[in-house]
């Protein structure tokens, strides 16, 4: 019986790995495939890299159940949206805060004092 070949290369740093990860996810995404830690190790074995299992499992937790082409742009990527805040429905409530002026805050600058260095600059 012939036994598997044990893996020699190195295992990638911290910053590989999260690339490698963030790739292989990616990759994923394109091929509209769900993504799951042995999906991201094959693809990651797949480019000769070789990171820590932990790392694909925390991307799968990561992102399972997120839509990552809304990650991607900008949403908050969350299959369960937000409920969206309540506005005022009675009319009296509505001009009250339509009555409220804005206030302007305006800041007023202090001049610079010179403060001696005792010759740090000079």
């Amino acid at each position: 019986m012939a036994r598997a070949a044990k893996d020699t290369r190195p295992i990638a740093d911290q910053a590989t790995s999260e690339a490698a990860c963030t790739y292989a996810a990616l990759i994923l995404y394109e091929d509209n495939q769900d993504i799951d830690a042995t999906k991201l190790s094959k693809i990651i074995r797949a480019s000769n890299l070789r990171v820590e299992p932990i790392w694909t499992k925390v991307f799968e937790k990561a992102l399972k159940g997120k839509r990552i082409g809304d990650l991607l742009h900008g949403s908050s990527g969350s299959t369960n949206s937000a409920p969206q805040a309540q506005t005022t429905s009675t009319p009296a409530a509505a001009e009250t805060k339509k009555a409220e002026p804005v206030k302007e805050v305006k800041k007023v600058e202090e001049p610079e004092e010179d403060v001696d260095m005792g010759g740090l600059f000079d």
